[in-house]
């Protein structure tokens, strides 16, 4: 039977969804956690197939429960919950890495995407990991103050700096600016960590938007890969 994690710091949402959930107990188990930090316990102690989690939630947010699912457990798919965000922003996101659900949705719809996943997964046709722009977009849609960390093997670590969802500024090794972005968005395969408390004051010395940086990267990126 596979497992469904389900992190949601509101206690009567929580309930509600698991008991329509429940319907489908045919189907999967659902496992509820409280925030991000009980949804990461659980996964230390159990398997699970999918998570579905809420963003905004106390002690570890679902921004900071993602990157660890990265990190750890890559081959999980993950569902978000959200009560912000634009159609244009969620446009953005890979959907074969993460399904959103606006707040409020229809829960049967969510169990019928679980379901389809799951059925998905055992055929091996899912994607492992979240991509690096799936996070960075997210951060813009939530709208999230942060430092996010980047480590990435064969390249220098680095850090962008994120301001209520806008791209501040960014250093990678003896890059700035929108030279580190760009360096950092050609990521491959990364580890991501977020903080929540930068220690210094930011200015900012990005002016483009995200988008048009993460699509330059890329560009540029496949340009080398013809050359």
């Amino acid at each position: 039977m596979d497992n469904v994690l389900i992190a949601e710091d509101d206690s009567i949402h929580l309930k509600r969804l698991t008991t329509v959930l429940g319907k489908y107990g045919d189907k999967f188990e659902v496992i509820p956690a409280n925030d991000g930090q009980e949804a990461i316990d659980i996964l230390k102690q159990q398997s699970v197939s999918l998570l579905v989690t809420d963003i905004q939630m106390p002690r570890v947010d679902g921004l900071a429960l993602l990157a660890y699912v990265n990190e750890h457990h890559p081959n999980i798919p993950c569902f978000v919950m959200t009560a912000y965000g634009t159609p244009q922003i969620k446009a953005k996101l890979p959907k074969d890495l993460l399904r959103f659900f606006q707040k409020p949705f229809n829960i049967d719809d969510l169990a019928l995407s679980i379901i389809d996943v799951l059925d998905r997964d055992v055929a091996h046709d899912t994607v492992p990991g979240i991509s690096l722009s799936s996070f960075l977009y997210m951060i813009e849609m939530e709208q999230v103050s942060c430092m996010f960390e980047i480590s990435s093997a064969g390249k220098a670590p680095g850090v962008l700096y994120f301001e209520k969802g806008i791209l501040y500024d960014a250093e990678c090794g003896d890059l700035t600016s929108e030279a580190a972005a760009l360096e950092l968005f050609r990521s491959k395969i990364a580890t991501f960590r977020l903080k929540f408390s930068p220690q210094k004051e930011i200015t900012r010395r990005i002016q483009k938007d995200l988008n048009s940086l993460i699509r330059k990267a890329m560009i540029n990126t496949d340009e080398a890969a013809e050359s």
